[in-house]
């Protein structure tokens, strides 16, 4: 039985994102083949999405590569301890062009070792994030990105996510917001994504996110989160770096996947299991 469109956008599996134009699948629809298929591409032009991404157990690989999808990364432990295979298909050929300025590569030759943190510099304190905070969030995020793929300057947005399971990470310097992180709660999985990290351009080369990794990671854990995983930019240098120092393991390149910056570009995708 093909499901109709309402019923899938009511499938907590199912995620529309048109900002960067993409629909993720954290399961597969019962009796995927390809009249299920045509029905999702139906769904994806009408929403002018043309990436779709499928999550997909042990066993479930050919079935997705029969529809076209090809692999572009894993993650260990995402699915309830399952491993996960991420696979894509793209709509419009034209968008799967990877960036050959991805930094993959280089950080992969670097002698990476574990982050030694220290105290955070003078002047500078860490809390949580708080409803209190949302309109500073908002005004803070809206500064630091010009584009993102979730309407993160909205402090009513930001309310929302606090109520979804999203704990958030602030540094201020003096009473500046400065940086900022969060991780963000799959509660079906288990998993966890860090992730809506900046810092301002003034403090960046400070190691503030460093601060933020374990503190987020030491409250997942005490949450019984099995697995947190990150999308980093692909042309960041730093922020790839950052993750696996705190030891995260590459798990492959999303092709023109995340509105961020200046347009949809390359996210590397990184995983540690807890």
């Amino acid at each position: 039985m093909v499901l109709n469109t309402q019923a899938l956008m009511e499938k907590d599996y199912f995620h529309v994102e048109p900002i960067s134009q993409r629909i993720k699948l954290y399961e597969l629809p019962e009796n995927m083949g390809q009249e299920q298929m045509k029905h999702l591409e139906e769904i994806a032009a009408e929403r002018e999405c043309d990436k779709i991404i499928a999550y997909v157990r042990a066993g479930e690989e050919t079935i997705v590569e029969s529809l076209s999808f090809h692999l572009e990364a894993e993650v260990k432990g995402l699915l309830n301890g399952e491993d996960a295979k991420v696979y894509a298909k793209f709509l419009n050929p034209e968008r799967n062009q990877p960036d050959p300025e991805n930094v993959i590569h280089r950080v992969q030759e670097m002698d990476i070792k574990p982050k030694t943190l220290y105290s955070l510099p003078e002047d500078y304190s860490m809390v949580w994030g708080t409803k209190h905070h949302a309109e500073e969030m908002a005004d803070f995020y809206g500064t630091v990105f010009d584009t993102y793929p979730t309407p993160i300057d909205d402090p009513d947005y930001i309310k929302q996510m606090m109520d979804d399971h999203v704990h958030f990470s602030l540094i201020y310097y003096n009473d500046q917001l400065v940086s900022a992180c969060s991780a963000d709660i799959f509660t079906d999985l288990n998993a966890a994504e860090f992730t809506d990290c900046a810092t301002s351009p003034h403090h960046r080369g400070k190691g503030l996110l460093s601060h933020q990794y374990p503190m987020l990671e030491t409250k997942m854990k005490e949450l019984g989160i099995q697995t947190m995983f990150t999308y980093t930019r692909a042309i960041s240098m730093g922020m790839n770096i950052v993750t696996a120092q705190h030891g995260f393991t590459f798990g492959g390149c999303m092709v023109q996947n995340s509105m961020i910056g200046t347009g949809i570009e390359d996210m590397n995708m990184w995983y540690k299991k807890l």
